[in-house]
């Protein structure tokens, strides 16, 4: 009744509003302008239809983070046309993207949408364009949506693995397109590779009898696991929970599979994308067979030893559908030794335990790189491996440990033998050493990374998470303690503690050609992550090739001709959560971005596809499949053919006896929203005076006794102010960057 009540009234008011717009059908929208040649866009592309639509998956089930949206959650629902009592059919499905940008500029989700139950009939009035070569219908304000009956919940279609992929995942067009946005299920398809990545979130592919293969990916909180952080303001396990999916490992058999079609293009032949996608969005969705043992919380201690320290392995090993019946640890610290050639040693049950197992790996030489991997088996004889290892390898996944008499080096962290690339020591909690390339201060990154001067491979890492590491300056020496974080490939570290050696240094940065696409995309590159760069090309320039490659990045390479294969991406004047540039580098795509994902301190000047420089220099980023430069300032474009401002100061390249002196302030939080502490290690009075960038005083403040005192900066706009702190003699003593970000 309160729906039928609500839709009556609302839909009296959209129909006058919206009635210029065209009724159409899903299935006329989702008529590709050119399938045979591998076009499978929609013939009403970015043109604003409405539709009349049958709820498929209910509001609040997706999770999809996004910075861009309030609430921090890009929600998704997916329809299906009311033809044929809502039963799948041919190009009756699509995904709608239920967000409108409000009167302040600001993407917002319809509060309606978070209501929506799967059997809702809707009238939609939106959008249509395609992400990844899925079609979407992204509403248009927030009135966009009325409820105008109820039916029964919407049913899956029976089809095979191989209506959409083949044994490459290469998607077939001509049986997969008709079905995208469509509910269906699978039957009898095994897990053949579990892609665990950043989020704690998870991945699998499977394979039907055939060997058609197809990624079983994650958009529903249904595959969330507990590792992941619930983002979605309105799910209905509440934000901040963790979800509770359990990731399975290759060999498991599902008797059915079941979920939503996306589409990840790579054409007719095979490309980057993924091809056609299932995405579960209940739990209900996966129905075990069988499952091969499942091992959990691996653990090694200590987790970086010495030469005179045994290692010990453990896990828990639990076997769903009946019984384990033998544990392996199969290692070497022989490099030339095969994985299958390993050493074989039966693991023991603890005393008292029924799945947790152990062993001890024997003390090694420095330096020994010891590599090892888990087997286990269960009483029907199925096979289970740790590392996860995919049905059709040869050769066993294994991680690995390098013993280290002086602790560990930012490379032996960054260097990666695993065949996702991620960190050896990826949940675990390090110490390591390195000059600092970039920091919080002003012109300069906005984050914070150090590099290892002894390395040219390997040497570079990010550092997050920390309040103290906005009080460092580029070019000292500090050691960070933290743990281990991988965020969609991109190796990073979630500081706990930060210690200033009082010492400096100079990173030189290394030289790279922006056009070497083989060296970027088979994983060369790897090397460089994190690391200070110099795109450039000796003798010649630097050519801007695309000037709007996307979500803020420009491509550049070594011939003005070059495509973006042959180009590089560069990125500025974006932080968000998934946007990590800098906002005091002129140069970006897009005037838009002077104050949307976090204001610009520079004005920005639009890239251009006439724009040449000698050099360019940053920050090596990954991130979306994708590596790009991160540049730091103005200074780090060199012999640009356009003006920018190259009056820039670095507060950050400071001398020793400066880095000791502000060694002496703590300023917490900075960045700060409300107000922040000004701490001294003396108990001597000081005096702080804050300044905006024009030099006009905001506020005094003194502390009699050198306690520590509180600035309320709730009344400040966004922005960089200066604080100088001076002693009761009137001398300063430190001169220090707040950032004000509400």
């Amino acid at each position: 009744m309160r729906k039928l009540l609500f839709s009556a009234i609302f839909a009296l008011i959209a129909l006058g509003a919206f009635a210029q717009y065209p009724l159409v059908t899903i299935s006329q929208i989702n008529q590709p302008k050119d399938l045979a040649n591998c076009n499978d866009t929609s013939v009403f592309q970015n043109d604003t239809v409405r539709i009349v639509a049958v709820v498929v998956t209910d509001g609040g089930l997706s999770e999809v983070a996004s910075s861009s949206v309030i609430g921090g959650n890009r929600p998704f629902i997916f329809l299906v046309d009311t033809a044929n009592g809502g039963v799948p059919a041919p190009y009756n499905g699509i995904e709608m993207m239920p967000i409108y940008q409000n009167s302040q500029g600001s993407f917002q989700p319809l509060a309606l949408s978070t209501q929506l139950l799967a059997g809702d009939i809707i009238e939609v009035t939106g959008i249509i364009s395609s992400f990844g070569n899925s079609n979407q219908i992204s509403t248009l304000d927030a009135n966009s949506i009325s409820l105008i009956g109820i039916q029964s919940s919407p049913t899956s279609i029976s089809k095979t693995v191989g209506d959409f992929n083949d044994a490459n995942r290469v998607n077939i067009l001509s049986t997969g397109e008709p079905y995208e946005g469509s509910y269906v299920e699978f039957q009898n398809v095994t897990v053949t590779n579990v892609i665990p990545f950043g989020g704690g979130r998870i991945s699998f592919d499977v394979a039907d009898a055939n060997g058609n293969t197809m990624n079983i990916s994650d958009r529903f909180l249904a595959q969330r696991t507990s590792a992941h952080t619930i983002v979605n303001p309105n799910s209905p396990a509440g934000q901040g929970n963790q979800g509770s999916f359990v990731p399975p490992v290759p060999g498991t058999f599902y008797n059915t599979l079941s979920g939503v079609i996306r589409h990840s293009g790579n054409g007719c032949t095979g490309g980057t994308g993924r091809g056609y996608e299932l995405n579960p969005f209940l739990d209900s969705h996966y129905d075990v067979g069988f499952a091969p043992p499942f091992i959990d919380q691996v653990d090694r201690d200590p987790v970086v030893p010495n030469d005179q320290q045994d290692v010990d392995i453990s896990a828990v090993i639990i076997d769903s559908d009946g019984t384990v019946d033998s544990v392996f640890l199969y290692w070497s610290a022989d490099p030339a030794v095969a994985p299958s050639n390993f050493t074989k040693t039966a693991m023991t049950l603890a005393i008292g335990s029924t799945e947790d197992y152990e062993i001890t790996i024997p003390k090694q030489a420095d330096g020994t790189m010891v590599r090892y991997y888990i087997y286990a088996e269960d009483d029907q004889q199925n096979p289970s491996y740790f590392p996860s290892t995919p049905l059709n390898q040869t050769e066993p996944n294994f991680d690995f440990y390098t013993v280290r008499q002086d602790g560990l080096t930012i490379a032996d962290v960054q260097f990666s033998l695993s065949a996702n690339g991620d960190s050896p020591f990826l949940g675990k909690q390090v110490k390591v050493k390195g000059v600092v390339t970039a920091s919080t201060k002003n012109h300069d990154l906005g984050y914070v990374y150090i590099q290892d001067p002894s390395l040219t491979e390997y040497a570079g890492i990010a550092c997050i998470g920390n309040f103290d590491l906005a009080n460092l300056y580029r070019n000292e020496w500090v050691e960070i303690t933290g743990d281990v974080q991988e965020s969609f490939g991109f190796t990073q570290i979630a500081v706990t503690n930060v210690t200033r050696l009082f010492d400096h240094d100079t990173i030189e940065p290394i030289s790279l050609d922006p056009s070497d696409s083989i060296s970027r995309v088979d994983g060369t590159w790897e090397k460089y992550e994190s690391m200070l760069v110099k795109f450039e090309n000796p003798g010649s320039k630097i050519y801007i090739t695309n000037e709007d490659a996307g979500f803020g990045d420009y491509m550049v390479s070594t011939d003005p001709s070059f495509s973006d294969g042959l180009s590089t991406r560069v990125l500025a004047g974006r932080q968000s959560n998934t946007s990590v540039s800098s906002l005091w580098v002129q140069l970006v795509t897009d005037t838009i971005y002077a104050s949307l994902d976090g204001t610009m301190f520079v004005n920005p000047v639009t890239t251009s596809d006439t724009m040449h420089m000698d050099a360019i220099v940053g920050l090596m980023y990954y991130g979306f499949s994708n590596y790009r430069l991160l540049p730091r300032a103005n200074d780090d474009i060199i012999g640009l053919n356009a003006t920018i401002d190259m009056n820039v100061t670095h507060p950050s390249n400071v001398s020793l006896e400066e880095i000791q002196s502000n060694a002496q302030i703590s300023i917490f939080p900075n960045p700060t929203n409300s107000s922040f502490f000004i701490e001294t290690s003396s108990e001597d009075a000081f005096n702080a005076v804050f300044f905006d960038l024009n030099g006009r005083k905001i506020m005094e403040k003194n502390s009699p006794n050198g306690d520590r005192i509180s600035i309320d900066a709730s009344f400040l706009a966004n922005g960089v102010y200066i604080l100088k702190i001076a002693n009761s003699g009137g001398d300063l003593i430190s001169t220090q960057k707040v950032i004000v970000r509400k």
